[in-house]
């Protein structure tokens, strides 16, 4: 038995300690051996006192005693507790201690078995650390949870102030796109009248000084349609509505011609406009229109900051594309470095005395940079090396097989020249007084006959009559508008309902799609202009005709 015993504690993973009654060891196994620092035969012998530290080395043979006495023991066979264990070499090792009674040969002895807790301790002390990581990561989460709610619920609130903000500005740019859309038609009005009546007086037999007092006022009515235009084309690029109408185009054709209408003005300066342009394709697609206001814009504002010299408007293909490069140079002060990305926007001119000395809103260019971007195209100023500025611009257009229309021309009858009976006879759908006699002189300096119709219901009826050849319609006339005047014509029985109709109006994006939609053929802008009038006439008239 005794071997069997000892065999047990020899390989027991535990130290075991039997300690007697007078507080002396009485034996102990390998394992407490290594845990103590002692040799088994080193141990036996000496009082339990050398493993223990205070405060338990000098309470614990008081304690053994007390127990002896009175039976009653607060460590006995009440389960492991921590505790310091003394080693050797005089350093501490936490254990986990547990002791029990026994009687081995009628003597009554403690058995304590203790093991090494240090490593435990070390995870526990490790689980202890990352358990207050974890609580501060924890606690950082929901602070950052708290501030993200609080993040969400401020995004929300200016989110929905955004929304408010955004309805607000559709309202307020509604108001005025209608503020703009009725003051474009109560303006072009007047200028309808003041335009015509210049013009027509113009080619009248006039002495040196009245020509010169009609050429101030043909200016000025220009200078004040320029500017209403400008203004529109503004308020659409700022509603996203400014569009493009492209068609088949000779480009030779359109740069030619937007050096034959500033010439004059560039002769008027003393200064000289050269057009040249190279390798051009016979035919594009693109919208001619749109690019004739971009180099006409660019050379009237080449010709404004010219006092002497040269403007040059030169036009080549890049490469073997269908890419064109435009350059607009001129002879002027350049451009400083610093202004010339701010030239682009609206009512930005180079210096506070430009304005002063040479008029305009500054709005030119911001409608250049807009049309060009909206052709896909890209648009710069740079000074030209042999001084002056140049401004380029290099848009992308589509070749195309189709042949562009030919420019139709009426020639225009001396004053007083009656119009033959058998010219075509058209019929002006107008209420507005002033606009009809407008429309009136225009027509007659052409040689065509004409009748009035002051509403959209007696311009239904004159058509019912079958006289008329084409329809000059107003959009806005009382009891009937044009719209409705235009559908009305179109459910008409037999040839009555092919007549042309051509729309007179100061004519919005809008306002052109629903002209086209009730069945017009074609539109005209106010101010009338009686070159643009009559070729839209001449393009819808039979050949004859």
């Amino acid at each position: 038995m005794e071997d069997r015993l000892r065999a047990i504690l020899t390989h027991a993973a535990d130290a075991m300690i039997v300690i007697r009654t007078d507080g002396m060891i009485e034996g102990a196994n390998e394992a407490a051996a290594r845990l103590t620092g002692w040799t088994e035969d080193e141990l036996v012998g000496r009082p339990i006192q050398v493993l223990m530290d205070e405060p338990y080395h000098s309470s614990h043979q008081g304690q053994i005693e007390r127990y002896l006495e009175s039976g009653v023991s607060g460590i006995l066979y009440v389960g492991p507790r921590a505790l310091p264990l003394r080693h050797r070499l005089g350093h501490t090792v936490p254990i986990e201690l547990s002791i029990g009674e026994a009687v081995i040969g009628g003597e009554r002895m403690f058995i304590g078995a203790c093991r090494d807790i240090t490593k435990r301790l070390q995870v526990d002390e490790a689980l202890r650390a990352a358990n207050a990581e974890l609580r501060c990561t924890v606690f950082e989460l929901e602070t950052l949870s708290v501030g993200l709610a609080t993040q969400k619920a401020a995004l929300e609130a200016l989110a929905l102030e955004t929304e408010a903000a955004r309805r607000t500005a559709e309202v307020a740019n509604q108001a005025k796109s209608r503020f703009v859309t009725t003051m474009s038609h109560e303006l072009r009005t007047p200028l309808n009248g003041i335009l015509a009546v210049a013009e027509a007086l113009s080619r009248r037999d006039l002495t040196d000084d009245d020509l010169e007092l009609v050429t101030i006022i043909r200016s000025s009515g220009q200078g004040l349609l320029s500017i209403l235009n400008e203004v529109l084309d503004l308020a659409k690029v700022e509603a996203g509505a400014l569009l493009l109408d492209p068609g088949p185009f000779t480009p030779a054709e359109a740069v030619t011609a937007v050096g034959d209408v500033w010439r004059f003005a560039a002769e008027a300066k003393g200064i000289a406009l050269k057009v040249s342009f190279s390798r051009l394709p016979a035919t594009l697609l693109g919208d001619a229109g749109r690019l004739r206001q971009v180099l006409s814009n660019l050379v009237n504002n080449a010709i404004k900051f010219t006092d002497r010299g040269q403007v040059t408007l030169a036009a080549r293909r890049i490469g073997r594309g269908s890419n064109l490069r435009f350059e607009v140079t001129d002879s002027g002060p350049g451009i400083e470095e610093d202004q010339r990305e701010r030239l682009f926007d609206p009512f930005i001119q180079a210096d506070a005395g430009t304005t002063r000395k040479h008029g305009g809103t500054g709005l030119g260019l911001t409608i250049c940079r807009e049309l060009v971007t909206l052709m896909g195209g890209r648009i710069w100023a740079e000074n030209a090396p042999e001084g002056g500025a140049r401004i380029v611009c290099e848009i992308p257009f589509e070749v195309t097989d189709a042949v562009a229309p030919p420019s139709p021309t009426v020639a225009l009858r001396e004053p007083g020249e009656a119009p033959a009976s058998g010219d075509p006879l058209i019929l002006i759908a107008e209420d507005h007084p002033l606009n009809r006699r407008v429309a009136g002189i225009v027509l007659e300096g052409a040689g065509l006959r004409y009748e009035f119709a002051e509403d959209g219901v007696a311009a239904v009826a004159a058509v019912k009559t079958g006289r008329f050849d084409m329809v000059l319609m107003d959009v806005h006339m009382p009891r009937m508008d044009g719209l409705e005047a235009t559908r009305a014509i179109r459910a008409l029985p037999g040839p009555l309902s092919a007549i042309p109709i051509i729309a007179v109006t100061a004519a919005s994006p809008d306002e052109v799609s629903e002209c086209r939609e009730a069945g017009m053929d074609d539109f005209v802008s106010k101010p009338i202009g009686a070159a643009a009038l009559l070729q839209r006439i001449a393009e819808h008239l039979p050949p004859a005709d």
